[in-house]
Protein backbone atom coordinates (compact mmCIF):
# COMPACT_ATOMS: atom_id res chain seq x y z
CA UNK A 1 0.00 0.00 0.00
CA UNK A 2 1.67 3.49 -1.15
CA UNK A 3 1.28 6.21 1.86
CA UNK A 4 0.92 9.95 2.31
CA UNK A 5 1.15 12.23 4.59
CA UNK A 6 -2.81 13.55 5.88
CA UNK A 7 -2.96 17.07 4.51
CA UNK A 8 -5.11 17.68 8.29
CA UNK A 9 -2.16 18.11 9.91
CA UNK A 10 -1.04 20.62 12.12
CA UNK A 11 2.53 20.73 13.71
CA UNK A 12 1.56 22.69 17.32
CA UNK A 13 5.16 22.73 18.51
CA UNK A 14 8.71 21.76 18.42
CA UNK A 15 10.40 20.57 21.31
CA UNK A 16 13.72 20.95 22.98
CA UNK A 17 14.96 17.71 21.61
CA UNK A 18 13.91 18.16 18.02
CA UNK A 19 10.68 15.72 18.41
CA UNK A 20 7.74 17.60 17.07
CA UNK A 21 3.79 18.08 18.80
CA UNK A 22 1.79 17.12 15.95
CA UNK A 23 -2.58 17.27 15.64
CA UNK A 24 -4.79 15.42 12.59
CA UNK A 25 -7.75 17.72 12.73
CA UNK A 26 -9.36 15.56 11.41
CA UNK A 27 -8.89 12.00 13.78
CA UNK A 28 -8.29 14.25 16.85
CA UNK A 29 -5.51 12.10 18.08
CA UNK A 30 -2.97 14.65 19.27
CA UNK A 31 0.59 12.93 19.84
CA UNK A 32 4.34 13.59 20.12
CA UNK A 33 6.57 12.85 16.93
CA UNK A 34 10.02 11.75 18.14
CA UNK A 35 13.10 13.28 16.11
CA UNK A 36 13.47 9.08 15.03
CA UNK A 37 10.26 8.64 13.42
CA UNK A 38 10.28 12.33 11.77
CA UNK A 39 12.32 11.19 8.76
CA UNK A 40 10.34 8.15 8.07
CA UNK A 41 7.34 10.71 8.19
CA UNK A 42 8.40 13.00 5.91
CA UNK A 43 9.83 10.24 3.60
CA UNK A 44 6.63 8.10 3.98
CA UNK A 45 5.69 8.74 -0.18
CA UNK A 46 8.37 6.25 -0.46
CA UNK A 47 8.13 3.70 2.21
CA UNK A 48 7.46 0.44 1.08
CA UNK A 49 6.52 -2.13 3.44
CA UNK A 50 7.10 -5.37 1.57
CA UNK A 51 10.79 -4.66 1.59
CA UNK A 52 11.16 -2.60 4.63
CA UNK A 53 13.46 -4.80 7.81
CA UNK A 54 13.50 -2.15 10.18
CA UNK A 55 10.96 -3.64 12.73
CA UNK A 56 10.89 -0.20 14.79
CA UNK A 57 10.49 1.75 11.65
CA UNK A 58 7.61 -0.47 10.41
CA UNK A 59 5.64 -0.16 13.92
CA UNK A 60 6.29 3.62 13.61
CA UNK A 61 4.19 3.83 10.05
CA UNK A 62 1.56 1.58 11.99
CA UNK A 63 0.78 3.92 14.74
CA UNK A 64 1.12 6.98 12.57
CA UNK A 65 -1.79 4.98 9.97
CA UNK A 66 -3.18 4.43 13.15
CA UNK A 67 -3.68 7.82 14.23
CA UNK A 68 -4.25 9.52 11.06
CA UNK A 69 -1.29 11.12 10.31
CA UNK A 70 -0.20 9.41 7.20
CA UNK A 71 -3.12 7.54 4.82
CA UNK A 72 -3.78 5.59 2.21
CA UNK A 73 -2.14 7.17 -1.15
CA UNK A 74 -5.76 6.80 -2.94
CA UNK A 75 -7.55 8.17 -0.36
CA UNK A 76 -9.46 12.00 -1.22
CA UNK A 77 -9.73 12.81 2.33
CA UNK A 78 -11.54 16.54 1.26
CA UNK A 79 -13.98 14.18 0.04
CA UNK A 80 -14.61 12.12 2.57
CA UNK A 81 -14.79 15.47 4.69
CA UNK A 82 -17.55 16.49 2.07
CA UNK A 83 -19.32 13.46 2.18
CA UNK A 84 -19.89 13.13 6.12
CA UNK A 85 -20.70 16.47 6.09
CA UNK A 86 -23.72 16.13 3.46
CA UNK A 87 -25.10 13.10 5.51
CA UNK A 88 -24.70 14.72 9.01
CA UNK A 89 -26.16 17.97 7.85
CA UNK A 90 -29.35 16.05 6.76
CA UNK A 91 -29.67 13.99 9.76
CA UNK A 92 -32.74 13.00 10.14
CA UNK A 93 -32.89 11.33 13.61
CA UNK A 94 -33.15 14.90 15.59
CA UNK A 95 -35.87 17.83 15.14
CA UNK A 96 -34.51 21.14 16.67
CA UNK A 97 -36.05 24.14 17.68
CA UNK A 98 -34.79 27.33 19.03
CA UNK A 99 -38.34 29.20 19.86
CA UNK A 100 -38.18 32.92 20.28
CA UNK A 101 -41.40 33.45 22.28
CA UNK A 102 -40.99 37.48 22.50
CA UNK A 103 -38.78 39.82 20.73
CA UNK A 104 -39.47 42.57 23.90
CA UNK A 105 -36.61 42.73 26.28
CA UNK A 106 -36.35 43.93 29.71
CA UNK A 107 -32.53 45.14 28.99
CA UNK A 108 -30.91 47.55 26.48
CA UNK A 109 -27.70 45.82 25.45
CA UNK A 110 -25.63 48.41 23.20
CA UNK A 111 -24.11 45.95 21.20
CA UNK A 112 -27.88 43.62 20.36
CA UNK A 113 -28.42 42.57 17.04
CA UNK A 114 -31.72 41.93 17.48
CA UNK A 115 -34.10 43.60 15.34
CA UNK A 116 -36.68 44.55 18.98
CA UNK A 117 -40.65 44.88 19.48
CA UNK A 118 -43.14 44.12 21.37
CA UNK A 119 -44.04 41.05 19.59
CA UNK A 120 -44.84 38.19 21.47
CA UNK A 121 -45.80 34.64 20.88
CA UNK A 122 -49.96 34.11 20.45
CA UNK A 123 -51.96 30.59 21.47
CA UNK A 124 -52.61 30.69 18.08
CA UNK A 125 -48.65 30.27 16.92
CA UNK A 126 -48.34 28.04 19.78
CA UNK A 127 -50.72 25.85 18.55
CA UNK A 128 -48.88 25.75 14.82
CA UNK A 129 -45.98 24.78 16.83
CA UNK A 130 -47.42 21.84 17.68
CA UNK A 131 -48.96 20.89 14.79
CA UNK A 132 -45.30 21.71 12.79
CA UNK A 133 -44.13 19.17 15.21
CA UNK A 134 -46.42 16.75 14.81
CA UNK A 135 -45.94 16.80 10.93
CA UNK A 136 -42.38 16.40 11.41
CA UNK A 137 -42.95 13.32 13.72
CA UNK A 138 -45.47 11.32 11.17
CA UNK A 139 -43.70 12.52 8.08
CA UNK A 140 -40.50 11.42 9.32
CA UNK A 141 -40.49 8.30 11.56
CA UNK A 142 -36.92 8.36 11.97
CA UNK A 143 -36.73 11.23 14.58
CA UNK A 144 -36.03 9.94 17.71
CA UNK A 145 -35.66 13.22 20.01
CA UNK A 146 -37.13 17.06 19.84
CA UNK A 147 -34.80 19.82 21.28
CA UNK A 148 -36.02 22.74 22.41
CA UNK A 149 -34.13 26.36 22.77
CA UNK A 150 -36.12 28.92 24.91
CA UNK A 151 -35.06 32.06 23.07
CA UNK A 152 -35.84 35.92 22.86
CA UNK A 153 -35.83 38.82 23.08
CA UNK A 154 -36.21 37.94 27.12
CA UNK A 155 -37.69 34.57 26.77
CA UNK A 156 -38.42 34.91 30.33
CA UNK A 157 -40.70 37.85 30.04
CA UNK A 158 -42.79 35.14 28.38
CA UNK A 159 -42.94 32.38 31.09
CA UNK A 160 -46.40 31.25 30.76
CA UNK A 161 -46.10 30.90 26.75
CA UNK A 162 -43.17 28.93 27.94
CA UNK A 163 -44.67 26.64 30.68
CA UNK A 164 -47.45 26.08 28.14
CA UNK A 165 -46.07 25.07 25.46
CA UNK A 166 -43.31 23.17 27.24
CA UNK A 167 -46.47 20.78 28.62
CA UNK A 168 -47.59 20.35 25.31
CA UNK A 169 -44.43 19.65 23.48
CA UNK A 170 -43.26 16.70 26.26
CA UNK A 171 -46.78 14.79 26.21
CA UNK A 172 -46.66 15.01 22.08
CA UNK A 173 -43.37 13.91 22.68
CA UNK A 174 -44.35 11.30 25.34
CA UNK A 175 -47.45 10.35 22.93
CA UNK A 176 -44.99 9.54 19.79
CA UNK A 177 -42.26 7.76 22.16
CA UNK A 178 -39.66 10.88 21.08
CA UNK A 179 -37.07 11.94 23.71
CA UNK A 180 -37.03 15.36 25.06
CA UNK A 181 -34.79 18.29 25.77
CA UNK A 182 -34.63 21.55 26.05
CA UNK A 183 -32.59 24.57 27.41
CA UNK A 184 -32.51 28.77 27.77
CA UNK A 185 -30.89 31.62 26.72
CA UNK A 186 -31.69 34.52 29.24
CA UNK A 187 -30.16 37.60 30.45
CA UNK A 188 -31.16 36.10 33.69
CA UNK A 189 -32.62 39.25 35.74
CA UNK A 190 -35.78 37.12 35.48
CA UNK A 191 -34.22 33.72 36.69
CA UNK A 192 -35.21 33.24 40.35
CA UNK A 193 -35.30 30.51 42.28
CA UNK A 194 -39.26 29.48 41.72
CA UNK A 195 -38.68 29.72 37.88
CA UNK A 196 -35.70 27.53 37.56
CA UNK A 197 -37.73 25.16 39.84
CA UNK A 198 -40.77 25.12 37.36
CA UNK A 199 -38.30 25.01 33.93
CA UNK A 200 -36.32 22.28 35.09
CA UNK A 201 -39.05 19.93 36.97
CA UNK A 202 -42.04 20.81 34.88
CA UNK A 203 -40.10 22.22 31.27
CA UNK A 204 -37.32 19.54 31.16
CA UNK A 205 -34.93 22.42 31.04
CA UNK A 206 -31.57 21.33 31.71
CA UNK A 207 -29.41 23.96 31.04
CA UNK A 208 -29.34 27.92 30.98
CA UNK A 209 -26.68 30.26 28.75
CA UNK A 210 -26.41 33.84 30.90
CA UNK A 211 -24.15 37.10 30.01
CA UNK A 212 -22.11 38.62 32.36
CA UNK A 213 -20.22 41.24 30.42
CA UNK A 214 -17.78 42.35 33.25
CA UNK A 215 -17.86 43.40 37.08
CA UNK A 216 -20.02 45.31 38.30
CA UNK A 217 -19.20 48.60 37.00
CA UNK A 218 -18.43 47.59 33.54
CA UNK A 219 -21.69 45.38 32.92
CA UNK A 220 -24.23 47.76 34.24
CA UNK A 221 -22.79 49.98 31.69
CA UNK A 222 -23.48 47.32 28.80
CA UNK A 223 -26.21 45.25 29.88
CA UNK A 224 -28.77 47.74 30.97
CA UNK A 225 -31.88 47.60 32.88
CA UNK A 226 -34.20 50.84 31.70
CA UNK A 227 -35.37 51.13 35.19
CA UNK A 228 -31.78 51.90 36.43
CA UNK A 229 -31.65 48.90 38.60
CA UNK A 230 -28.50 46.59 39.58
CA UNK A 231 -28.39 44.33 36.95
CA UNK A 232 -25.16 42.75 38.17
CA UNK A 233 -26.14 41.81 41.52
CA UNK A 234 -29.91 41.14 40.44
CA UNK A 235 -28.39 38.56 37.99
CA UNK A 236 -25.32 36.83 39.94
CA UNK A 237 -28.08 36.74 43.28
CA UNK A 238 -29.85 34.11 40.83
CA UNK A 239 -27.05 32.29 39.65
CA UNK A 240 -26.14 31.81 43.14
CA UNK A 241 -29.66 30.81 43.99
CA UNK A 242 -30.22 28.57 40.74
CA UNK A 243 -27.20 26.71 40.42
CA UNK A 244 -27.98 23.78 42.59
CA UNK A 245 -30.64 22.88 40.63
CA UNK A 246 -29.78 24.00 36.53
CA UNK A 247 -26.92 23.97 34.98
CA UNK A 248 -25.79 26.94 33.86
CA UNK A 249 -22.88 28.41 31.24
CA UNK A 250 -22.41 32.29 31.75
CA UNK A 251 -21.37 34.44 28.44
CA UNK A 252 -19.16 37.06 28.76
CA UNK A 253 -19.42 39.41 25.21
CA UNK A 254 -15.67 40.76 24.75
CA UNK A 255 -15.05 43.61 22.92
CA UNK A 256 -11.94 46.10 23.44
CA UNK A 257 -14.21 48.18 26.24
CA UNK A 258 -14.28 45.29 28.89
CA UNK A 259 -11.25 43.44 27.20
CA UNK A 260 -8.73 44.96 30.17
CA UNK A 261 -11.44 43.64 33.17
CA UNK A 262 -11.44 40.29 32.03
CA UNK A 263 -8.70 39.31 34.46
CA UNK A 264 -10.44 40.65 37.85
CA UNK A 265 -13.67 39.07 36.07
CA UNK A 266 -12.42 35.91 36.16
CA UNK A 267 -10.94 36.18 40.08
CA UNK A 268 -14.55 37.27 40.57
CA UNK A 269 -16.01 33.99 39.35
CA UNK A 270 -13.15 31.79 41.09
CA UNK A 271 -12.29 32.93 43.73
CA UNK A 272 -14.98 35.39 45.01
CA UNK A 273 -18.40 33.34 44.19
CA UNK A 274 -16.30 30.43 44.00
CA UNK A 275 -17.62 29.45 40.62
CA UNK A 276 -15.08 26.70 39.71
CA UNK A 277 -17.25 23.90 38.20
CA UNK A 278 -21.00 25.58 37.51
CA UNK A 279 -21.34 28.16 36.61
CA UNK A 280 -19.39 27.43 33.86
CA UNK A 281 -17.67 30.65 31.86
CA UNK A 282 -16.83 31.17 28.38
CA UNK A 283 -15.64 34.73 26.34
CA UNK A 284 -17.21 35.15 22.87
CA UNK A 285 -16.30 38.25 20.80
CA UNK A 286 -18.77 40.86 19.72
CA UNK A 287 -19.18 41.11 16.28
CA UNK A 288 -20.88 43.81 14.48
CA UNK A 289 -22.48 42.96 11.22
CA UNK A 290 -23.78 46.27 8.47
CA UNK A 291 -27.31 44.20 8.89
CA UNK A 292 -27.67 43.62 13.03
CA UNK A 293 -29.09 47.52 13.98
CA UNK A 294 -26.62 47.87 16.74
CA UNK A 295 -25.07 50.93 17.94
CA UNK A 296 -21.69 50.50 18.40
CA UNK A 297 -19.02 51.08 15.79
CA UNK A 298 -16.85 47.91 14.57
CA UNK A 299 -14.04 49.96 15.36
CA UNK A 300 -14.50 48.57 19.07
CA UNK A 301 -14.12 44.83 18.23
CA UNK A 302 -11.64 42.93 18.63
CA UNK A 303 -9.94 41.10 15.92
CA UNK A 304 -9.18 37.73 15.99
CA UNK A 305 -5.41 37.57 17.23
CA UNK A 306 -6.56 40.34 19.69
CA UNK A 307 -9.33 38.36 21.13
CA UNK A 308 -7.53 34.71 21.03
CA UNK A 309 -4.79 36.47 23.25
CA UNK A 310 -7.62 37.33 26.30
CA UNK A 311 -9.49 33.84 25.44
CA UNK A 312 -6.29 31.65 26.14
CA UNK A 313 -5.53 33.50 29.40
CA UNK A 314 -9.50 32.73 30.46
CA UNK A 315 -8.98 29.08 29.45
CA UNK A 316 -5.81 28.83 31.31
CA UNK A 317 -7.20 30.39 34.65
CA UNK A 318 -9.84 27.54 33.65
CA UNK A 319 -7.33 25.01 33.32
CA UNK A 320 -6.44 25.61 36.93
CA UNK A 321 -9.41 25.11 38.81
CA UNK A 322 -11.42 23.00 36.38
CA UNK A 323 -9.42 20.76 33.90
CA UNK A 324 -12.58 18.54 32.45
CA UNK A 325 -14.49 21.99 31.45
CA UNK A 326 -11.81 22.92 29.58
CA UNK A 327 -11.36 19.50 27.73
CA UNK A 328 -15.03 19.03 27.18
CA UNK A 329 -15.82 22.64 26.11
CA UNK A 330 -12.56 24.20 24.58
CA UNK A 331 -10.38 21.70 23.26
CA UNK A 332 -10.33 21.75 19.23
CA UNK A 333 -12.38 18.65 17.65
CA UNK A 334 -13.99 17.38 14.21
CA UNK A 335 -17.72 18.66 13.68
CA UNK A 336 -18.91 17.59 10.31
CA UNK A 337 -21.28 21.08 10.23
CA UNK A 338 -20.15 24.10 12.14
CA UNK A 339 -23.72 25.46 12.40
CA UNK A 340 -27.21 23.82 12.73
CA UNK A 341 -28.42 26.30 10.50
CA UNK A 342 -27.11 24.50 7.41
CA UNK A 343 -28.93 21.35 8.21
CA UNK A 344 -31.74 19.83 7.94
CA UNK A 345 -34.64 19.68 10.57
CA UNK A 346 -33.33 22.79 12.31
CA UNK A 347 -35.75 25.76 12.79
CA UNK A 348 -35.40 28.96 14.58
CA UNK A 349 -39.04 30.46 14.85
CA UNK A 350 -39.76 33.66 15.61
CA UNK A 351 -43.12 34.94 18.04
CA UNK A 352 -45.26 35.08 14.70
CA UNK A 353 -44.77 31.76 13.67
CA UNK A 354 -42.00 32.57 10.74
CA UNK A 355 -38.51 30.36 10.92
CA UNK A 356 -35.24 31.69 9.83
CA UNK A 357 -31.37 29.54 9.61
CA UNK A 358 -29.41 31.85 12.01
CA UNK A 359 -30.10 33.84 15.21
CA UNK A 360 -29.02 37.13 13.81
CA UNK A 361 -32.35 36.68 11.02
CA UNK A 362 -35.14 36.81 13.54
CA UNK A 363 -37.30 39.16 12.65
CA UNK A 364 -35.94 40.16 9.88
CA UNK A 365 -38.54 40.23 6.96
CA UNK A 366 -36.01 39.84 3.85
CA UNK A 367 -34.49 36.89 5.96
CA UNK A 368 -37.68 34.92 6.26
CA UNK A 369 -37.20 31.02 5.86
CA UNK A 370 -41.14 29.55 5.94
CA UNK A 371 -43.14 29.35 8.07
CA UNK A 372 -44.58 26.83 10.40
CA UNK A 373 -47.86 26.55 9.01
CA UNK A 374 -46.24 25.55 5.86
CA UNK A 375 -44.02 23.02 7.01
CA UNK A 376 -42.62 21.41 4.14
CA UNK A 377 -42.32 24.12 1.30
CA UNK A 378 -38.97 24.99 0.62
CA UNK A 379 -38.57 28.42 -0.01
CA UNK A 380 -34.90 29.82 -1.58
CA UNK A 381 -33.67 31.66 2.04
CA UNK A 382 -34.00 28.23 3.43
CA UNK A 383 -32.65 26.34 0.54
CA UNK A 384 -29.87 28.51 0.08
CA UNK A 385 -28.33 27.42 3.69
CA UNK A 386 -29.38 23.62 3.56
CA UNK A 387 -27.16 23.59 -0.22
CA UNK A 388 -24.08 26.24 0.75
CA UNK A 389 -20.70 24.99 -0.27
CA UNK A 390 -17.09 25.27 1.40
CA UNK A 391 -15.23 27.93 -0.16
CA UNK A 392 -12.34 26.77 -1.92
CA UNK A 393 -9.99 28.92 -0.29
CA UNK A 394 -11.37 26.56 3.12
CA UNK A 395 -10.97 23.73 1.13
CA UNK A 396 -7.31 23.88 0.68
CA UNK A 397 -6.91 24.72 5.01
CA UNK A 398 -5.82 22.11 7.50
CA UNK A 399 -7.99 23.10 9.84
CA UNK A 400 -11.29 22.55 7.72
CA UNK A 401 -12.39 18.90 9.69
CA UNK A 402 -12.58 21.68 13.03
CA UNK A 403 -14.16 24.63 11.04
CA UNK A 404 -16.07 23.33 8.10
CA UNK A 405 -15.66 26.73 6.59
CA UNK A 406 -17.06 29.05 9.50
CA UNK A 407 -19.86 30.87 10.39
CA UNK A 408 -22.89 30.38 7.63
CA UNK A 409 -23.94 33.76 8.11
CA UNK A 410 -20.84 35.39 7.06
CA UNK A 411 -20.24 33.34 3.80
CA UNK A 412 -23.80 33.53 2.75
CA UNK A 413 -24.51 36.85 3.37
CA UNK A 414 -21.03 38.59 3.19
CA UNK A 415 -21.25 42.10 3.82
CA UNK A 416 -18.83 42.39 0.57
CA UNK A 417 -20.57 40.09 -1.65
CA UNK A 418 -17.59 38.37 -2.15
CA UNK A 419 -18.42 35.50 0.53
CA UNK A 420 -15.04 35.42 1.46
CA UNK A 421 -14.23 32.82 4.29
CA UNK A 422 -13.52 34.36 7.62
CA UNK A 423 -11.81 31.98 10.38
CA UNK A 424 -13.97 31.36 13.22
CA UNK A 425 -13.00 32.85 16.44
CA UNK A 426 -11.87 29.56 18.10
CA UNK A 427 -9.48 28.81 15.07
CA UNK A 428 -7.28 31.59 17.02
CA UNK A 429 -6.62 29.77 20.19
CA UNK A 430 -6.60 26.15 19.02
CA UNK A 431 -2.45 25.73 18.63
CA UNK A 432 -2.47 27.33 22.10
CA UNK A 433 -4.80 25.06 23.64
CA UNK A 434 -2.89 22.42 23.02
CA UNK A 435 0.34 23.38 23.41
CA UNK A 436 -1.52 23.83 27.49
CA UNK A 437 -2.43 20.31 26.62
CA UNK A 438 1.38 19.41 26.37
CA UNK A 439 2.53 21.30 29.53
CA UNK A 440 -0.49 19.58 31.74
CA UNK A 441 1.15 16.34 30.25
CA UNK A 442 4.65 17.07 31.40
CA UNK A 443 3.44 17.80 34.88
CA UNK A 444 1.83 15.04 35.82
CA UNK A 445 4.67 12.28 33.91
CA UNK A 446 6.88 14.69 36.19
CA UNK A 447 4.87 13.86 38.85
CA UNK A 448 4.61 9.69 38.54
CA UNK A 449 8.68 9.86 38.38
Amino acid sequence: MKLKKSRYNVIIDELADNSKLIYNTYTGVYGIMDDKTIPVYQDIENYNSETETDEEIAASVDVMLKAGYIVDNDKDELATVQLERAMQRHTKSKLSLTVAVTMDCNMACPYCYEKRNLMSISTEVQEQICEFVEAHFKSNPEIKHLSVVWYGGEPLLEKEAIYSLSERLIKLCEANEKGYSASIITNGALLDLETANTLVNECKVSHAQITIDGLKEMHNKRRIMPSGEDSFELITSNIDACKEIIRINVRVNTDKENADEIDGLIDYFFNVKKWTANPTFYLSPVEINDDNGCGLSKSICLQGEEFADISVKAIRATYAVNKEQVARSFFPRRRPVFCAGEGYSNYIIGPDGNFYNCYHHVNIKEQIAGHISKPFTVTGNYTKWLTSDIQPKCQQCEYLPMCMGGCGLHRLTSESGSCEPKCFYTSYTYKDILKLAYEDYEVQMSQRQ
